[in-house]
């Protein structure tokens, strides 16, 4: 007794086809999505790393000058000329608050407690959009 043996039919090859297309151009629209979106985040990624320079120094001037001489005029040794790389940076912008005192819109530093200094430090792409921001409080301990 011998068997034939069978194979693919015309319609189940048609099918194949119809579904690997449907599969393919699937993966091809999402792989397309990623790579337009990836400068955009590469963009975003040095944003905060530049953010994080920067508040980095002003760290280190709370360390330097202690909370009571942490202040709106001292905090920031790139508004005082410094050669550092990160006060190079045009689309850094700190900002200190306390109490009610506004900077970049309303911000209040944990609820006007005078126990505490606010640091904002904004990143602005070329365009003027805001690519990164980083608040960060200085407390009197």
């Amino acid at each position: 007794m011998m068997h034939r043996a069978r194979g693919a039919t015309l319609v189940e090859m048609i099918m194949f086809i119809v579904i690997m297309g449907v599969v393919v151009a699937g993966l091809v629209t999402g792989l397309s999505t990623a790579l337009r979106s990836a400068p955009q985040s590469k963009l975003m990624t040095e944003a905060l790393g530049l953010a994080k320079e920067r508040m980095e120094l002003i760290r280190a001037q709370r360390a330097r000058l202690g909370f009571s001489g942490f202040s709106a005029t001292t905090y920031d040794i790139c508004s005082a000329g410094s050669t550092h790389p990160a006060c190079s940076e045009t689309t850094v912008t700190p900002c200190f608050y306390t109490g009610a005192l506004t900077c970049f819109g309303s911000a209040t530093c944990f609820a006007g407690d005078t126990d505490y200094k606010c640091v904002r430090v904004r990143v602005v792409d070329s365009s003027g959009t805001l690519a990164a921001e980083l608040d960060e409080g200085f407390g009197n301990f």
